[in-house]
């Protein structure tokens, strides 16, 4: 393959991720697959993905400002905690055997399709809820475990950034089952531009970039990252709970293949 084909060709996996994750939280399912088959190893197209996608991140939040504007103190809620997963996430992918990590990636992608798969039925919006929507529920408990959840995705984010979008976006409906699928998308592109920031960071810092393959693809991203919340807002909700559900699943399947290998 020649250098203007190959660029060419990032461009359009670049376009591609940014409109799936701005849209669905599954950048990884485009990109990802594709780096390592041009042949980079999972561990370099890990963090080639997470270095790719971080422009498509930042395009995404700035086209999602409309469905912003009534939930962020919810969103103030949920930054601190990915910031400090993703920062733990970063450097445990330097310290820890990926391969015993990478194996339970499948698995874990395969549980959010799942979970997106199953029909959930919003309730109405009052005032009461909207009030207590920003502590994720009104018990300790759902609050509690809201954290926590929250919290972790951030470390799997920073750690393998491969399906961590589709997982926040499956937590987020969770949570937030009085919002609509487009405010959950919104934050879920805004928790993600913070983790990948965050392992852009420690990633500079701790490897060898191959920017030959980031640069096409970062400008990719952006392109992408901004059409993807258009399109969101244009789209009925479940079925792009659906869509990412069987995109996820075949993401994970894909990862299977490629350790059985």
């Amino acid at each position: 393959m020649n250098g203007i084909a190959f660029i060419l060709l990032l461009l359009g996996v670049g376009v591609l991720s940014g409109i799936i994750s701005a849209a669905a939280g599954l950048a990884s399912l485009v990109s990802y697959p594709s780096l390592l088959a041009l042949g980079l190893p999972p561990v370099m197209a890990n963090v080639t993905s997470a270095f790719s996608t971080i422009t498509g991140n930042y395009s995404s939040v700035f086209a999602s400002f409309k469905e912003l504007q009534h939930n962020r103190q919810q969103l103030w809620i949920i930054l601190p905690l990915v910031f400090a997963g993703s920062v733990i996430g970063a450097f445990m992918l330097f310290a820890v055997p990926s391969k015993w990590f990478a194996n339970l990636v499948p698995l874990c992608i395969a549980l959010a399709g799942i979970i997106l798969l199953f029909p959930h039925r919003p309730k109405q919006s009052t005032g009461t809820m909207v009030g207590n929507s920003k502590l994720f529920g009104k018990s300790r408990i759902s609050q509690f475990f809201s954290i926590i959840g929250i919290f972790i995705v951030g470390i799997y984010s920073g750690f393998f950034n491969a399906g961590a979008g589709v997982l926040m976006l499956t937590l987020l409906t969770v949570i937030n089952r009085q919002k609509s699928f487009a405010v959950n998308n919104a934050l879920k592109n805004v928790a993600m531009t913070v983790t990948n920031t965050t392992s852009w960071i420690v990633f500079a810092i701790e490897t060898t970039i191959y920017w030959n393959y980031v640069i096409p693809l970062m400008i990719g991203n952006v392109i992408g990252g901004y059409l993807g919340p258009i399109i969101v807002r244009h789209l009925p909700g479940r079925l792009m709970q659906v869509l990412v559900g069987i995109g996820s699943l075949i993401l994970a399947v894909s990862l299977v293949i490629r350790n059985l290998m």
